[in-house]
């Protein structure tokens, strides 16, 4: 864990030229496949339901391949699973509050905090809560299967390194700052709550839709370890169908 700032840093980075290369160079059908692979895998898999709901908050049990599986699609965004659910646990424990450094209601400029590194001074949780004994010793080496695997790729077809699994990192990053931070803690047109929660966490359907998932973000403060996080009529979270549908052994309540 010692260099994970850094090398989070240098993958992010190295996603801004990839994606600014892919806009000047690559076609409209390069272009769509790595949205839809940002959409469909980094987005709603390696980040919603692998660092999120499955390693940050132990919303539900699943097979030892799938965790598997999990823990190395989660690779794919760029950011260590470990780093992410301790940020993440931080900013449920200190919602909204002054020690909340992802808070754009008290802390705004410090919604770059994966980037920035303010989370360097918050406590970090047991590893073992959060991967079994042999991802532990994996995890130590986690930008260097990054980086291998990706090059491996980019001498197999150099464009889907450049085109596709690049720019997703900073398609993912930007994402979770504007829908997942800004957002989601700000009231705008569309904004309800259905629970009364203490802090500025709302929901919004259309951000929903669109986000696949994570929109409704004061259903999900209410009740952070649910798998599913809609919680009345009207509301479907089709990250939590995909974990109902093909990841989950057992809710854990």
């Amino acid at each position: 864990m010692k260099h994970t700032l850094k090398y989070q840093q240098f993958l992010f980075a190295l996603s801004i030229v990839a994606t600014i290369f892919m806009f000047y160079y690559a076609s409209w059908a390069w272009c769509l496949i790595g949205f839809l692979y940002y959409k469909f895998f980094v987005g709603l898999v390696g980040n919603q339901i692998a660092q999120h709901r499955y390693f940050s908050h132990n919303s539900f049990s699943t097979s030892k391949i799938k965790h598997y599986f999990l823990y190395f699609s989660s690779l794919t965004t760029g950011v260590n699973p470990v780093y992410y659910a301790n940020a993440h646990r931080h900013h449920h424990l200190h919602s909204d509050q002054a020690q909340d450094v992802h808070s754009p209601c008290v802390n705004g400029w410090h919604i770059f905090s994966p980037v920035l590194g303010v989370h360097q001074g918050v406590e970090y949780i047991h590893v073992s809560k959060i991967l079994d004994k042999s991802l532990r010793k994996i995890n130590q080496y986690w930008f260097w299967i990054f980086a291998v695997a990706t090059t491996i790729i980019a001498v197999i077809n150099w464009k889907v390194a450049c085109f596709v699994i690049l720019p997703a990192i900073f398609w993912n990053y930007s994402h979770m700052i504007v829908f997942r931070v800004w957002l989601a803690h700000w009231k705008i047109p569309g904004s309800y709550q259905n629970f009364d929660v203490k802090d500025n966490s709302y929901n919004h359907q259309l951000i929903h839709m669109f986000d696949l998932g994570e929109g409704l973000h004061n259903n999900h403060h209410r009740y952070p370890t649910r798998y599913n996080q809609a919680t009345r009529s009207g509301e479907f979270d089709f990250a939590g169908w995909v974990v109902k549908k093909f990841f989950i052994q057992k809710h854990l309540t």
